[in-house]
């Protein structure tokens, strides 16, 4: 499920089989870095839709998060909203390696995309979805 307007009017009456919210979280900040966060936020992208029709009804995927010079106050306001409003889990999908403690954060492998082509991207996106849903499936199997 997505952060829109149809998704959400189902959400509450379904929060018992989407148990799960991911977030996506990156850096966003406009320094020597900002080409690289670029990236990084499109690897997250990709892999996310990818995670959306694969776990459709079992993960609720929210808006993106992002951080300026690491600070993560809003997204850790946000974990708990989200696990007021239901979920049992909430994961962060991000290249950053950050720990939150209510939260369970899967880290994506950075993969410079921009001077690849279309073919060899999409094996190393697909490589990356396959790694990260068996993580999702490794904390759903987690009974914390």
């Amino acid at each position: 499920m997505l952060y829109n307007h149809q998704d959400l009017k189902v959400l509450k009456d379904e929060i018992e089989f989407v148990d799960t919210a991911l977030i996506p979280f990156a850096s966003a900040d406009m320094n020597g870095s900002a080409r690289d966060n670029a990236s990084d936020m499109e690897m997250i992208q990709m892999v996310t839709i990818q995670l959306e029709k694969q776990f459709k009804g079992r993960l609720f995927i929210t808006p993106a998060m992002m951080t300026v010079e690491g600070m993560t106050e809003v997204l850790e306001t946000y974990i708990e909203q989200l696990e007021a409003y239901g979920f049992k889990k909430v994961i962060i999908l991000t290249h950053l390696d950050k720990s939150f403690d209510s939260a369970h954060s899967i880290v994506v492998n950075r993969i410079p995309l921009e001077d690849m082509d279309a073919e060899m991207k999409m094996s190393l996106i697909n490589d990356e979805v396959k790694n990260v849903m068996k993580q999702v499936i490794t904390i759903w199997n987690h009974r914390n």
